[in-house]
């Protein structure tokens, strides 16, 4: 094939892969915003990487670099993300559990997002049976709640003090996920802040 039927080819053969990376792109995003409006407010990391390679440290150990498909709080939100992490080949399988640095799928270099497409499937399954499973245990802790709260009642008599029934209709109010931001996920950083000093 002469080199000008080559390069033509080879022209064509880009536009086709830039377009369809575009459509990509935007069901990228419109998978991630709809994601969002389930507020989820739950990491989940999927087990299998989607892509590693494997360097050699000063003294000649492997460590290997591994990428994984994730949904997880990025800045103030959450999304899908790549999460790199680099272990040492003795530690492989705590890979999903090592801190790692996170990147949104869509600025993500264009393997790695094509190759979370393949698992992306994966992903929701996976985050649905977690999402299932505290919800279960939420139905459990409501009732839990519920029968307490009821043997309070119960045990204090009801109130004929209306400023103290205001009271506690709005610590009820108040308490809703409706009437205050709620904070389903904190950084190590964040965990450390809040914990007490001791002093």
């Amino acid at each position: 094939m002469p080199i000008t039927q080559e390069l033509h080819a080879l022209g064509q053969a880009a536009r086709r892969l830039n377009d369809g990376s575009e459509q990509l792109n935007a069901l990228i995003a419109r998978i991630d915003a709809l994601l969002g409006r389930l507020m989820i407010g739950m990491d989940y990391v999927h087990p299998r990487p989607l892509a590693e390679s494997v360097t050699y440290d000063r003294d000649g150990k492997r460590a290997i670099e591994m990428a994984y498909l994730a949904y997880c709080r990025i800045g103030k939100v959450y999304a899908l993300a790549i999460k790199t992490v680099k272990v040492h080949e003795s530690k492989r399988a705590l890979a999903t559990e090592s801190p790692g640095e996170f990147v949104p799928v869509l600025q993500a270099p264009r393997r790695l997002r094509y190759a979370a497409i393949d698992v992306l499937p994966e992903l929701v399954a996976g985050l649905s049976a977690q999402v299932e499973e505290v919800a279960e245990a939420m139905a459990r802790r409501c009732a839990v709640a519920e029968s307490l709260a009821r043997r309070l009642e119960e045990m204090a008599g009801p109130s004929a003090d209306p400023q103290v029934q205001m009271q506690v209709q709005q610590q009820v109010q108040q308490a809703t996920s409706h009437a205050r931001p709620t904070m389903p996920y904190l950084s190590e950083t964040e965990l450390r802040m809040r914990r007490p000093t001791g002093r």
